[in-house]
């Protein structure tokens, strides 16, 4: 069999490793920054209770732990949450927040109870906390240096499609990621690419996803961004733009909610060392995808992505458009919205980076 390198460049795959001697986690050569970052000393836990089983803090606990100001919309039911940069509001039952403007989807309704607002304990820290307050109580990364671009699918793995507009998102994925990796090269960071033609990594599916995060570890990539898009059998109306980070450790994905199972993961993936800034960076790309586009908000989400999993550095994936919506697969069949596609998404690195430069410590 041929070394690793050998087979992803047999594919038709950029692999950049940059540097040398790097540090072995897992069989897969990482930085030195990320290896062992400095953790501040971690305030005291949250007082909790219990809650359908679950662990809960109050809503009014978390404000004032983030320095925020907690005023009541609905007396017990719904609240705001802000101080002069941020402004969150978040209901009684409900899984959705709004966050500076954004739909944000907890992974677990918040609940009333006592005529206080309660909201679980991994959705206060792995959530609202990096939205509201980035770096708050994590170690600190720093700007990242090396972008991952991951076009979603290829070869035989065609993703969706649109029949009729002879579209497939294997094809519009790759263009997309092609400018994208433009854009940011002009803008001085180096690229990792998980394909740069129609191909698809493995035989199977799943080893096909599974390798895209073992590519962009091998880079030594800062940050992770896959490129799809959407879809929905026998449904031609849904549109719109949402964005995933990996579920956090003991929390279910978005999409169980909608079949009933709950498929929170008991063991943490690699990725999940990350939780905390691969939010902060889905909140980047999340806002400037929508106010480029001007698509539906469908909201950040989670879920136990294949492409996410194994990742050693903060990661996302952005579904940009429907292709199951004809008027929106239009605008995607333009080389014009594509672009847009790109740029939105380079920004949203970019603010990122700007993001962990601001917090980083004075000399």
């Amino acid at each position: 069999m041929l070394p690793a390198a050998l087979r992803l460049a047999a594919f038709g795959v950029l692999s950049l490793v940059v540097g040398a001697g790097l540090p072995v986690a897992n069989g897969v050569e990482t930085p030195a920054a990320r290896a062992a970052p400095t953790r501040p000393a971690a305030p005291a836990p949250l007082p909790g209770t219990r809650i359908n089983g679950l662990d809960y803090v109050s809503v009014a606990d978390v404000a004032k732990r983030l320095g925020l100001k907690f005023e009541w919309l609905e007396p017990g039911r719904k609240v705001a949450l802000s101080d002069a940069a941020n402004r969150a509001t978040l209901e009684a039952d409900g899984r959705e927040v709004a966050v500076n403007g954004l739909r944000i989807f907890l992974g677990e309704p918040a609940r009333a109870r006592g005529g206080q607002l309660f909201v679980s304990r991994i959705d206060a820290e792995r959530c609202l906390t990096p939205l509201l307050k980035p770096g708050f109580g994590v170690a600190p990364l720093p700007p990242p240096k090396i972008i991952a671009i991951d076009p979603g699918h290829g070869g035989r793995f065609a993703g969706t499609e649109n029949v009729q507009l002879r579209l497939q998102e294997k094809d519009l994925a790759l263009d997309v990621s092609l400018r994208l990796k433009k854009l940011l090269e002009a803008a001085g960071y180096q690229i990792v690419m998980t394909r740069t033609k129609d191909v698809e990594l493995a035989p199977s599916r799943d080893t096909d996803v599974a390798l895209r995060g073992e590519i962009a570890n091998r880079g030594g990539a800062d940050l992770f961004v896959s490129i799809h898009f959407n879809s929905l059998p026998d449904d031609t109306k849904t549109s719109g733009s949402e964005i995933y980070t990996f579920a956090p450790q003991h929390q279910r994905s978005s999409n169980s909610w909608g079949n009933g199972k709950n498929d929170a993961e008991a063991t943490p993936s690699p990725v999940n060392r990350f939780d905390h800034w691969s939010v902060v960076l889905a909140q980047a790309v999340h806002r400037n995808v929508l106010s480029t586009l001007k698509t539906f908000d469908r909201g950040k989400k989670i879920n136990q992505l294949g492409a996410l999993r194994r990742l050693e550095c903060p990661g996302v994936l952005i579904e940009s458009a429907f292709l199951s919506n004809d008027a929106e697969a239009r605008r995607v069949a333009t080389p014009a919205f594509r672009q847009q596609i790109a740029e939105a998404i380079a920004t949203g690195v970019q603010d990122y980076a700007a993001t962990l430069g601001a917090l980083r410590p004075k000399p």
